[in-house]
């Protein structure tokens, strides 16, 4: 892709401008299709964007275009990570959608990875435009991810023989308004406690929307986790629009290092193309 084909920008958004990159589609039509990213959540966010720009690269190449806006307090949109509220991202995701349709797209796609899974799932209901959800490796609970995240920063405290705390530790100083280091990111009691009580709603069928759910497993033995499997069949009872696809790769999302997952590409884009 070329650089004429990548326009970068600032938009307002409700706490301060966000900056948007607009990756044009080759041949960009009045059907034209945009995929608009609910990026993941800390250092997470910053291992998804190789797997991103794979993704950008190949949809534009089939017409489609990609618009990538960093929320509030992150990347290089105003304020601060301290300072970010879910609240706000869902208002983020708003304003993406309503600045797709002013660059002329009709058709929006929103792409939800880990933790921006749940955020893509709450804002849906007021999104317009938005006729498909892709999921790429869903958080469920942000309870549960949350968890996840402290056991690691309580693993890595260990390794370098500190006290690295525990779980209720870190409760008891957001119950005393205090700042938690979530993964490196100072993550406000408000920030955090939305994110605990967010998770997908297992009765919401989404009045129909299309949603697309994408597992990436190490390996052809491995299977989605029970608890994963069990959820989309009630989703799917309650009358939700889900599909689910299993493709073998990295875990790209968990990995310090650069690490890609070409399948996980080649089977989304597949889908969008409608070769299944």
């Amino acid at each position: 892709m070329s650089s004429k084909n990548i326009q970068a920008t600032f938009i307002p958004g409700k706490r301060g401008p966000l900056f948007a990159v607009h990756r044009t589609p080759a041949s960009k039509t009045a059907d034209s299709e945009c995929f608009i990213v609910a990026p993941s959540f800390a250092e997470e966010m910053n291992r998804c964007r190789y797997m991103c720009t794979m993704l950008a690269q190949e949809l534009t190449r089939h017409g489609c275009g990609y618009l990538s806006v960093d929320l509030y307090g992150t990347g290089d949109s105003a304020g601060d990570f301290s300072d970010a509220d879910w609240q706000t991202w869902r208002g983020d995701l708003v304003t993406a959608c309503d600045y797709a349709r002013e660059l002329g797209y009709q058709r929006l796609t929103l792409l939800g990875i880990r933790l921006g899974a749940l955020l893509a799932m709450e804002a849906l209901p007021g999104l317009r435009g938005v006729q498909r959800v892709i999921l790429w490796q869903p958080v469920i609970s942000g309870k549960t991810a949350l968890t996840q995240f402290m056991r690691i920063r309580i693993a890595a405290s260990l390794e370098r023989d500190e006290d690295g705390g525990t779980v209720a530790d870190f409760e008891q100083q957001l119950d005393q308004g205090q700042h938690v280091q979530v993964a490196g990111y100072d993550v406000s009691p408000a920030l955090y406690r939305a994110i605990q009580a967010a998770q997908l709603d297992s009765s919401e069928s989404f009045a129909g929307t299309e949603i697309v759910w994408f597992n990436t497993l190490a390996s052809e033995d491995r299977k989605t986790p029970r608890v994963e499997s069990d959820f989309l069949e009630r989703w799917t009872a309650s009358g939700a629009n889900v599909s689910h696809t299993t493709v073998i790769g990295p875990s790209y999302w968990a990995v310090h290092e650069r690490t890609l997952a070409p399948s996980l590409v080649e089977a989304t884009v597949k889908y969008v193309r409608g070769v299944h």
